[in-house]
C-alpha cells in the first residue's frame, strides 16, 4: 500500500485531454463572439481544474507529442497511419492550451522523436524513485503497463469534469492480469487507435486466458504446443512477427534522455493576472469563479460577505437545511375552486412567478395533468391538484375526487398564463410550455429558464434541478422515485397522496425560484446576459412550436428516391463482383476480408478483434 502521506506528482498527456475536450462539444462546438474555436481549450481547462482540485498535487507537469516521426514510425511504417488529420479548427487551439498551461506555471515537456507516453513513463519512474505517489492523466489503456503501488492512472470520464482512478486492483478486476502484462495483452489484440497490428483473429476473450496462463508473450510462444485449440495455434504461428513487433510498439520507454527535474515541477499558484486575462479573451467567464475558488478562497470569502451576488444564494445554507423540512417553508395544497381563484388573483398581482407542471407521461401528446405548482417568493409555494378529466373520475380507477376538474383549472389559470404582465420562470420550460399548450393554454412573457441559464454559465456541468440545487443551494430535493418508485411508471403519480405530491411539486417551484435569483446574478456578473436573454430563452417557445408542428414528409417522393438508390446500389454491387472476380456478401466483414486480403492480396492496414479492418478509412 502506498503511503497516504507521500507527496503527489501529476503529469498530464496534453493531446489526449485536448482531443477529449474537442470531441465533447463536437455536436455543439464552442467559439468566442469573434469566431475563435474554443471547444478543446474549454475541455482542457475543465479537466485540468478538476484534476488539480481532486489530487491536490505537490508537483505537476504536462507532456506533448512531438510533431516529428518517432522511433516507432521507423520501426513500423503503418504506425498510426490510419489516424485522420487533426481537425483544422483544433490546430490554433493547441497554442491557446499552451498559453493556459504557461499561465498556470506548469512546465511543458516535448522531445523530438518521442511520444508523450515515453516522457510520462520516464517522469513517473523518476518520481517513484524519489518516493512520490504519481498520477498519469490519460485515457489511453497502454499506460496501464506503468501502474505500480506508487503509480496510478487517472482517466477522464464521459464528461470533461469527470475523472476515474485506475490502480492495480482495478486492472486485476477488469483484465484478470497484472498491469505490466498490458504490453503482452496489446501484443496479441493490437491497438487499432495506434494501428498496432497484434495477432489477426485474436481478441480479448482469447488473449486474456493466454496471458493468465502463460504470463508473457515470450512464454506463450515457448509453450505454444500446450495450447489445445489448433485455430489459436495457427493464428499465433502465422502472426508471430506481428506479435513481437506489436509488443515492441506498445512498450512505453521509461528511460528517455530528457532533462526532467522534479524541482521544476513544483506546484505553485498560477499567474492570476495572466490567467484571468486569457480566460477573458477566450470568454470563459465561468472559469474565473472556479479559479478564485481554488486560489483566492480566503479573499473571495471576505469579499462575498460584503458583496453577495444575491441574498437568496445563502437561503438554505444559513439555515443548514440539507433536506426537506416542512417547518421551514410554507407549501399550500389547493384542491377547491375558491382557493384556486384566490391564488390566480395573487399571481395576477405579482410581477413574476415560477410554475411547474406534474404529469403522468413525458409524451406531450398523450399526457394527463396531475397538477401545477406556483411560487411567487422563496419559502412559499402553492400546488393546485388537477383531475385531468372533466368528469370526477373519468377513466381512472384511482379516486380523483378532491381535485379541481381540468376544465376549471383552464378557466381559472389560462388568463394568468396568457397575460403579458407577469414574467414566467421555469426549470426546463420547453416541457412545461408544451404541457399547457396541450391543454389549450399559451404561455406569454416567458422570461427565464434555470436549466438553460446553467448551460450558458457552464455548458459542461449537469443541468438537472437536483444537480443545480445541490451545487448552488447545498440542498437535496425530494427524489421523484420516493413518490412513484420507478421512472418507468410515471402514471403512478395519481396514486401518490395529494399532500406528498404537493410538497414535491411546491419544492420544485420554490427551488427553481431560488436558483433563478442566484443564476440571474451570475449571468450578469459573467457578462452572459445577452446570450441568455437574447438567444437561449427566446428560442424556447420557437423550438417547442417546431417540435409540436413537426415536418411534413412526402412519402411517395421518398419511396421513389429509395428505388433509385437501390438501382444505383445494385449497379455498384455488380461492378464490385466484377472487379473481385467472385460474388459474396459485401456487408460481411469476414467475406470482405477474404476477398481483399486473401484473394486480391491487398496490404492490410488496421487490425480489429476479428481480423483486419475493412472500415471506410482502411478501404
Amino acid at each position: 500500500m502506498p503511503n497516504a502521506n507521500k507527496k503527489k506528482f501529476v503529469i498530464i498527456d496534453a493531446m489526449a485531454l485536448a482531443y477529449k475536450g474537442y470531441y465533447a462539444f463536437i455536436s455543439r462546438p464552442l467559439s468566442t463572439s469573434k469566431g475563435e474555436p474554443t471547444s478543446a481549450v474549454y475541455g482542457f481547462i475543465s479537466q485540468l481544474l478538476k484534476i488539480i482540485e481532486d489530487t491536490k498535487p505537490d508537483y505537476i507537469a504536462v507532456a506533448f507529442d512531438s510533431k516529428e516521426k518517432t522511433f516507432r514510425h521507423d520501426r513500423y511504417e503503418n504506425y498510426k497511419s490510419s489516424r485522420e488529420e487533426m481537425p483544422e479548427d483544433m490546430v490554433p487551439q493547441l497554442q491557446r492550451i499552451k498559453e493556459v498551461i504557461e499561465a498556470f506555471k506548469i512546465p511543458i515537456y516535448i522531445l523530438p522523436g518521442y511520444e508523450a507516453d515515453d516522457l510520462i513513463g520516464t517522469a513517473v519512474k523518476i518520481a517513484e524513485k524519489n518516493g512520490l505517489l504519481s498520477y498519469a492523466i490519460t485515457p489511453d489503456k497502454d499506460y496501464i503497463q506503468l501502474i505500480s503501488p506508487n503509480i496510478k492512472i487517472i482517466k477522464p470520464g464521459k464528461s470533461t469534469d469527470e475523472i476515474v482512478m485506475i490502480d492495480e486492483n482495478k486492472v486485476r478486476e477488469e483484465f484478470g492480469f497484472e498491469p505490466k502484462q498490458m504490453i503482452d495483452y496489446l501484443a496479441l489484440v493490437g491497438d487499432s487507435s495506434d494501428d498496432i497490428p497484434g495477432v489477426a483473429g485474436i481478441g480479448p476473450k482469447t488473449a486474456i486466458p493466454l496471458i493468465q496462463r502463460f504470463k508473457t508473450l515470450e512464454n506463450i510462444y515457448k509453450n505454444i504446443d500446450e495450447i489445445e485449440k489448433q485455430g489459436i495455434v495457427n493464428k499465433l504461428k502465422e502472426n508471430k512477427e506481428n506479435a513481437f513487433l506489436s509488443k515492441e510498439l506498445a512498450t512505453i520507454h521509461t528511460e528517455v534522455p530528457f532533462e526532467f527535474k522534479l524541482d521544476e515541477a513544483i506546484y505553485e499558484k498560477p499567474d492570476l493576472n495572466k490567467l484571468t486575462q486569457l480566460l477573458a479573451e477566450l470568454e470563459f467567464r465561468s472559469f474565473i469563479n472556479k479559479i478564485k475558488k481554488l486560489y483566492l478562497e480566503e479573499e473571495t470569502e471576505e469579499k462575498q460577505s460584503d458583496d453577495k451576488i444575491e441574498p437568496v444564494e445563502e437561503t438554505f445554507k444559513d439555515e443548514s437545511l440539507k433536506v426537506f423540512d416542512k417547518s421551514k417553508v410554507k407549501y399550500h395544497l389547493i384542491n377547491n375552486i375558491k382557493e384556486a381563484e384566490e391564488l390566480a388573483l395573487k399571481l395576477k398581482a405579482a410581477d413574476k412567478f415560477v410554475f411547474d407542471t406534474e404529469t403522468d407521461s413525458l409524451d406531450i401528446f398523450n399526457v394527463n395533468l396531475a397538477g401545477c405548482s406556483f411560487c411567487i417568493k422563496p419559502k412559499e409555494a402553492y400546488f393546485v391538484a388537477v383531475n385531468p378529466h372533466r368528469e370526477s373520475a373519468g377513466l381512472f380507477t384511482t379516486d380523483l375526487s378532491g381535485r379541481i376538474p381540468v376544465n376549471e383549472f383552464i378557466r381559472i389559470f389560462k388568463p394568468v398564463f396568457e397575460s403579458n404582465k407577469q414574467k414566467k420562470i421555469c426549470q426546463n420550460a420547453k416541457y412545461d410550455i408544451a404541457i399547457l399548450k396541450t391543454y389549450g393554454m399559451e404561455v406569454e412573457n416567458f422570461y427565464f429558464d434555470t436549466m438553460l441559464a446553467s448551460y450558458v454559465i457552464d455548458p459542461d456541468q449537469k443541468h438537472g434541478m437536483d444537480d443545480l440545487s445541490e451545487k448552488y443551494l447545498n440542498y437535496k430535493p425530494i427524489p421523484l422515485l420516493d413518490l412513484i418508485g420507478s421512472k418507468k411508471s410515471p402514471e403512478k403519480i395519481f396514486e401518490v397522496e395529494q399532500e406528498r405530491l404537493s410538497d414535491y411539486s411546491c419544492e420544485d417551484s420554490d427551488i427553481t425560484y431560488r436558483l433563478y435569483e442566484l443564476l440571474k446574478g451570475i449571468l450578469k456578473k459573467d457578462g452572459l446576459e445577452k446570450v441568455a436573454y437574447e438567444i437561449e430563452f427566446p428560442l424556447v417557445p420557437v423550438l417547442e412550436d417546431m417540435e409540436r408542428t413537426g415536418v411534413k414528409i412526402d412519402i411517395n417522393s421518398l419511396n421513389a428516391f429509395s428505388k433509385d438508390l437501390q438501382i444505383l446500389l445494385d449497379n455498384y454491387s455488380q461492378e464490385i463482383f466484377k472487379q473481385a472476380g467472385d460474388t459474396f456478401n459485401i456487408n460481411s466483414t469476414q467475406q470482405l476480408q477474404k476477398i481483399l486480403f486473401d484473394k486480391l492480396k491487398l496490404p492490410p492496414t488496421t487490425k480489429t478483434k476479428t481480423g483486419f479492418s475493412t472500415d471506410v478509412r482502411a478501404l
